[in-house]
């Protein structure tokens, strides 16, 4: 069954330490028997037996079970043999301390390829029986004593059935009394099965092995047939047998009688005293006293000879409760889906030193959340945070000042509609629904757009413009104004709630808000016939402003400045077609851009018809064209035509605006022509952007550096989880589980782990991070959605992974043999 061709094997080699640890060996074993391998420590006993079983690698020569090779290679094609046909009984027992005796035994069978849950108890239990220890099959493996342990070893190397056991010294950790037991069981399972065990002890070997081989420095030194003896001399020490004791006495008294048993004639006092059901020993400091708490067991009798009977009284039946027609192949034995389930299910009985790296993982994750989300509002660019006009816009250079550059734009294809200035200006909305706020006001802050280009599609609520008094104002401005929490004092708490307010504008007195849109830009649209009249008296606003936006709508200011009617307004110079309650009295009206109609109790002041006066527009003096009456009073408005007041627009300022569709191909048009052009969109993101690196290269990397030791930390954590592991990815490897079960198992392990304390730190950190936002330092610099968390948790994840199987798989890169031999398991 067994071939061995020419093997060698060292440690160290090509070293000046290089030793042979196994020498040019070629052996046969038979199919059935115990074959004991027997020698000194240091022989290469232990050596020898793992590479026939697998668990080591050899430098030469080849080993045969059943034909198949199972040297020179691939792990997974060796661990295929070795389930299907060996078993393990190792020395250190190498059984999972937190698993059951039970579960110990059961996974062996499952990696066969039994599944059937009633199957596997009955055979489970069998084995138990059979060793002695099925009424401790639901205890922890830990619990258990080492001859306890060991009978649980055995169970579990013969509950598959396995052609071939390997036993590695299985006494060698346990007292006489445990190696007697032990022992008969392993010679009773030798009969039918090949059992090569390992020991040092000549007198087990002579007693129970069917062939001995001798090793001395890596080479058999001899191979014989074992003539057993009948009888084996080999004293438990836990049990002492009276009747071989040479000193005897007996004590008679008004109590008990007290029998005295001695190895060798003693001298001394020893007092006795029964209180309460208890009894008390004085031996004055002369013995020491062992109670039956210690296990040493007094026998009333002789000590005899064990003899053949004791392992040839009974047989162990090895196809028990396996079924018949059951193929050895080998079962995945972990999923991935059952490994997170038990490991949920486990997490509350963690050791306290387990659950403090739990803490430690909860507190990582808040941390990797405040980092992730850090980085993504440093890295994010949301446009309402640089947007201060209108996307379609174009910004033109006019440093000539006049109405021609006017006329060049609106001829290129592509152009809607051209506005003097730079489109910003702030709007007053009046906050005087209560006697408590009437003098109050609230500031929007807008680029000025035409109704023309505003589409049924781009409405959010309410109704486009209809009237000449009439804007809509895009859901950026509002949701701006109600970031600053200024309305809530007359309810301003939603978009339906501005609908139909008041929007003041100096000396043009009352418009309302009719509708709502949603065109992702901070605008407010106007009557077409009323653009050149607002951009006129609107209050004009600066880039730098408008970015402030919603620290400027937070304040509150004085209505006073800006009365809802026309009549107290400050500036003189109005458009004559949108004149009321005035009536011509001399002369004609305004007709040229350079006349003016004026109050006639301006003549008083040497105004006359045909004259000019002291107000400009466009920087020339007004010709007056004729008097009128008002019926207010006081009314010295200067009426001029709206032709004057657009020139005038053009001349103040050396900008214009430009609306486009698709501003970028309008832009290049104009560079042709020679016109200095830029996208208000670009150049505001531009700004925007190397305003925030300047302060994002620093918080960039701080919070690189907190992912960083974050990650460090979950990684020095899994680490050391898994160092005090490496004994249970070695007993695994070493009863055959693969490679990728054990994956399977840990990365369980680690997504569960991971789930659950990711989404504690994760969610903390949510919640107070979501309380920071409202604080406009923290609003531009963080990022708290789900896809944060997710990422947050999909890079944690990742990272556990990775961190917590690398560990796995170096380890794994050894025999498991190499495994079990390392000094911290």
């Amino acid at each position: 069954m067994i071939k061995l061709e020419k093997v060698n094997k060292y440690f160290n080699r090509r070293k000046a330490n290089e030793i042979h640890v196994i020498d040019n060996t070629t052996l046969e074993l038979p199919d059935a028997g115990l074959v004991c391998l027997l020698g000194p420590s240091g022989c290469g006993k232990t050596t020898l037996l793992n590479a026939i079983g697998g668990l080591d690698k050899i430098n030469g020569g080849k080993i045969m079970i059943d034909g198949e090779r199972i040297t020179g290679r691939l792990s997974s094609k060796i661990d295929t043999v070795r389930n299907a046909k060996i078993g393990y009984i190792f020395q250190n027992f190498n059984l999972i301390d937190d698993e059951t005796v039970f579960e110990n035994v059961a996974v062996a069978l499952r990696m066969i390829g039994v599944k059937d849950g009633e199957t596997v108890k009955k055979r489970v239990n069998y084995c138990l029986e059979a060793v002695g220890i099925y009424q401790y099959r639901n205890r922890k493996a830990r619990d258990l004593s080492g001859g306890q342990r060991q009978r649980v070893s055995i169970a579990r190397a013969i509950v598959k059935n396995p052609q071939i056991i390997i036993a590695d010294e299985p006494t060698g950790n346990l007292d006489s009394g445990n190696t007697l037991d032990i022992m008969n069981l392993i010679k009773k399972m030798s009969a039918g099965r090949l059992i090569i065990l390992v020991t040092h002890e000549e007198e087990l070997a002579n007693f129970y092995a069917n062939r001995i081989i001798r090793l001395r420095d890596g080479r058999i030194i001899s191979d014989s047939v074992n003539e057993n003896r009948e009888n084996l001399d080999y004293r438990p020490e836990d049990k002492i047998y009276l009747r071989d004791m040479p000193v005897k006495g007996r004590v008679h008294g008004a109590g008990p009688t007290l029998n005295f048993f001695a190895d060798r004639p003693v001298c001394g006092t020893i007092n006795i005293a029964v209180r309460g059901g208890n009894l008390f020993i004085d031996t004055g400091g002369a013995f020491s006293v062992i109670d039956e708490t210690h296990d040493i067991e007094l026998v009333d009798d002789h000590y005899r000879q064990i003899d053949r009977s004791i392992f040839e009284s009974s047989r162990f039946n090895y196809d028990a409760f396996l079924p018949k027609t059951h193929k050895v192949r080998y079962k995945p034995v972990y999923t991935l889906l059952a490994s997170v389930r038990k490991s949920l299910k486990e997490l509350y009985d963690m050791k306290f030193l387990r659950k403090l790296l739990l803490i430690g993982f909860v507190l990582s994750s808040c941390f990797a959340f405040y980092a992730v989300s850090n980085i993504a509002g440093i890295r994010n660019v949301d446009r309402a945070r640089f947007m201060t006009s209108d996307e379609h816009y174009i910004t033109v250079a006019n440093p000539e000042r006049n109405m021609k550059i006017e006329g060049k734009i609106r001829r290129l294809k592509g152009v809607d509609y051209v506005i003097p200035g730079e489109s910003i200006y702030s709007f007053a909305l009046p906050m005087n629904d209560l006697y408590q706020t009437a003098q109050l006001r609230g500031t929007l802050i807008a680029s000025l757009a035409s109704g023309d280009v505003l589409k049924e599609k781009d409405m959010y609520m309410g109704k486009p413009i209809g009237k000449e008094r009439q804007m809509v104002v895009d859901k950026m401005v509002l949701k701006k104004f109600m970031k600053g929490k200024q309305g809530i004092f007359v309810g301003l708490t939603s978009y339906r709630k501005f609908i139909g307010r008041k929007i003041v504008i100096p000396n043009l007195g009352i418009y309302r808000i009719c509708g709502i849109s949603d065109v992702d830009s901070p605008v407010m649209f106007a009557h077409p016939s009323r653009l050149t009249d607002i951009i006129a008296n609107a209050e004009k606003t600066s880039r730098q402003e408008a970015l402030r936006f919603e620290t400027l709508a937070g304040s509150i200011t004085d209505m006073q400045n800006y009365d809802e009617h026309d009549d107290d307004s400050t500036s003189l110079i109005r458009n004559y077609s949108h004149a009321e309650g005035i009536k011509l009295k001399a002369g004609h009206a305004p007709e040229k851009d350079g006349e003016a109609l004026i109050n006639e109790n301006m003549k008083g002041s040497g105004a006359k018809i045909g004259k000019s006066i002291d107000e400009k527009l466009g920087g020339n003096k007004l010709i007056v064209s004729g008097f009128y009456t008002s019926k207010k009073q006081d009314d010295y408005s200067v009426y001029v035509t709206e032709g004057a007041i657009k020139k005038n627009n053009y001349y103040v300022s050396d900008k214009v605006t430009v609306y486009a569709a698709a501003p970028e191909k309008v832009r290049e048009k104009l560079q042709k022509m020679g016109i200095s052009a830029e996208i208000n969109f670009v150049r505001d993101r531009q700004t925007y952007m190397q305003e925030k690196n300047k302060t994002v290269r620093s918080a960039l990397i701080m919070a690189v550096i907190i992912l960083i030791i974050s990650l460090i930390e979950i990684y020095l954590m899994l680490r050391a989880s898994f160092l005090s592991r490496i004994k249970e990815v070695g007993t695994l490897r070493a009863i055959g589980v693969k490679k990728s079960d054990i994956y399977r198992k840990f990365a369980g392990e680690i997504i569960a782990i991971t789930a659950v304390t990711s989404a504690v730190g994760i969610g903390l950190m949510y919640y107070v991070l979501s309380g920071l936002l409202d604080l406009e330092a923290f609003a531009s610099s963080y990022s708290v959605t789900p896809v944060t968390a997710a990422v947050t948790f999909a890079v944690i994840a990742g990272f556990n992974l990775l961190v917590g199987l690398i560990p796995v798989a170096v380890v794994m890169r050894r025999t498991p043999a190499q495994i079990l031999a390392r000094p911290d398991v």
